[in-house]
């Protein structure tokens, strides 16, 4: 069943398909400011550890977000699709994991950049 534009927020889980790729769980990013619109963009999950997991974000799964398994967000690969491909909504993220996934967001895109660690 699809999502409905106006159902859609910010932080949402949601079973998408993407274009060449298996359903999977994706975390919504698109402004709430937004809702009218009939597409948002997207991040997935994988459950595949990647080589770079500086990059790639772990979430844990819990009853809150709806994951089934420990996964890891693939900013790397943000998606636009239309809320009509979007299937039901699972859960949500947390506050913390939906920041740090944006922060790499914007360092993938080059309009942010990564953050120095901090000095003892």
């Amino acid at each position: 069943m699809a999502v409905g534009p106006g159902r859609l927020r910010r932080g949402m889980v949601v079973l998408v398909r993407l274009p060449g790729d298996k359903a999977r769980p994706a975390v919504v990013l698109r402004s709430d400011a937004l809702t009218r619109l009939p597409y948002a963009t997207v991040v997935a999950f994988t459950t595949t550890a990647h080589a770079a997991p500086d990059l790639r974000l772990p979430v844990a799964p819990t009853p809150e977000n709806g994951l089934q398994h420990m996964s890891f967000v693939m900013v790397d690969w943000p998606q636009t699709i239309r809320t009509e491909h979007m299937g039901e909504i699972i859960g949500h993220l947390d506050p913390v994991t939906l920041e740090a996934i944006t922060g790499r967001v914007a360092i993938v895109l080059g309009i942010g950049e990564p953050r120095a660690a901090a000095a003892p």
